[in-house]
């Protein structure tokens, strides 16, 4: 897909603010599934304010590993909201 992301900003109460390369912006509240097994790895606010974009996914690093989820999935959550 390439560069769909423009930049991700880490916010507080784990939400991610997405900004796209067409300048349109979506801010996404994470805090409930940080408490789910597929977001687990980003329960820590220090690892979650290492939220950076990289194409066309929102990734985290926690110094030994990355963990990377494409914005098209945190967009659908962002609608169950």
């Amino acid at each position: 897909m390439g560069e769909v992301l423009k930049s991700v900003k880490p916010l507080p109460d784990y939400r991610l603010e997405l900004v796209f390369q067409n300048g349109s912006r979506a801010v996404i509240n994470m805090e409930k599934r940080v408490g789910t097994l597929r977001f687990a790895r980003i329960a820590s606010e220090k690892v979650f304010a290492t939220a950076k974009s990289e194409g066309d996914k929102v990734v985290w690093s926690d110094g030994g590993s990355k963990f990377g989820v494409y914005c098209g999935e945190l967009l659908d959550a962002m609608m169950m909201d």
